[in-house]
């Protein structure tokens, strides 16, 4: 009974208030980044109203639009995944778009290159979040671990700001290490616009030239978007492909990969979610943040298609992605379409 008095005096007086809405803004629809930043969000700071809105980075006019779908549902905090995402909600530094309400993201590449912010430990205006890259000489590091690495190749959307600068670090670091790299960009439309339908040819094309690994970055058209296109094509080419991305191993076929854990990302952008909903900080002052920690993973179905199997050395702290379901997945030597020869529960490949 004391509890119900205390309810209706609290609801008389307005002292109890709505749940914080929060807007999930990402081109992937809900996935189990999301939910985990929901439970933790729920779990730091009490009833919280979700809505989610999906983006489409390849969709100019749908993006020109984003502002305008997030505005309308009146959100409390902004959660963005991906630098395309971040960006047509967030602006630049000096051309910001949404300026009034606080916006955590999370997945972006480089948020100085971006010009999301002027310095990572100070934002000084309303975005903050995290960044999930390993460094790049770490990642190569990890290719050579697994098979010793004298060619790189990287296939890339060349209108797309982080995919040039991804590759303009690969050439710094390739050189550095002795490493040749093999840079192919994606073919255009008669409108500009990358081309999916070339990905198998230039990925093909970069394993004519003596590729040895293919790598998989921070670029939406082609690590993203299409990555299973891309690693489909990269087990028809017999050429392994690295990810810096967990989502390319995970429901892809890419072979290696060296990423910031999904879960870690989404408890840190909820940590600091709740921060601003507490209003413990302004979201001005709270650091963008790079985990510190990374993983090792390995799809084992890829590896026996290839027939390029782990060292021994490297599954002593990497993990594995182990078959998710029944099917089959064999590449043939001769480059032909793939036999339907059962692989241990693999799931099968569908090739371009």
């Amino acid at each position: 009974m004391k509890l119900c008095w205390l309810w209706l005096i609290t609801m008389f007086f307005g002292v109890a208030h709505a749940a914080p809405h929060v807007i999930i803004v990402t081109p992937r629809g809900e996935t189990r980044m999301e939910n985990i930043f929901e439970e933790e969000l729920v779990r730091r700071i009490g009833a919280v109203r979700f809505t989610l809105i999906v983006s489409e980075p390849a969709n100019d006019a749908s993006m020109s639009e984003l502002k305008e779908r997030v505005l309308k549902e009146k959100p409390d905090l902004i959660y963005a995944w991906g630098t395309p995402t971040t960006i047509a909600l967030a602006g630049t530094y000096e051309t910001p778009v949404i300026k009034d309400i606080p916006i955590v993201f999370g997945v972006v590449a480089d948020p100085l290159r971006a010009n999301l912010v002027k310095n990572l430990h100070k934002p000084a205006r309303n975005i903050t979040g995290t960044s999930h890259l390993a460094p790049l000489s770490v990642q190569l590091l990890a290719i050579n671990e697994y098979r010793a690495i004298k060619t790189l190749g990287v296939v890339y959307n060349p209108t797309e700001v982080n995919a040039r600068n991804m590759v303009e670090d690969l050439k710094v670091e390739t050189k550095k290490l002795g490493i040749e790299l093999i840079a192919e960009p994606v073919g255009l439309t008669s409108e500009g616009k990358p081309d999916a339908s070339t990905l198998a040819q230039k990925v093909g094309r970069v394993k004519e030239l003596g590729a040895q690994w293919l790598y998989l970055g921070p670029d939406t058209f082609v690590s993203f978007t299409h990555r299973k296109l891309t690693t489909d094509a990269s087990l028809q080419s017999r050429l392994p492909a690295f990810s810096a991305n967990e989502s390319a191993i995970r429901d892809a076929n890419a072979l290696l990969g060296l990423f910031s854990p999904v879960e870690n990302m989404a408890r840190l952008m909820a940590w600091k979610a709740s921060q601003i909903l507490s209003n413990e900080i302004k979201v001005e002052d709270i650091p963008i943040e790079t985990l510190q920690r990374f993983s090792v993973l390995i799809n084992t179905c890829a590896a026996k298609a290839l027939r390029l199997y782990p060292p021994l050395g490297l599954l002593n702290y990497a993990a594995v992605r182990l078959p998710l379901e029944s099917g089959t997945i064999s590449i043939n030597p001769s480059g032909a379409p793939p036999s339907l020869q059962p692989v241990d529960g693999c799931t099968p490949v569908t090739l371009p």
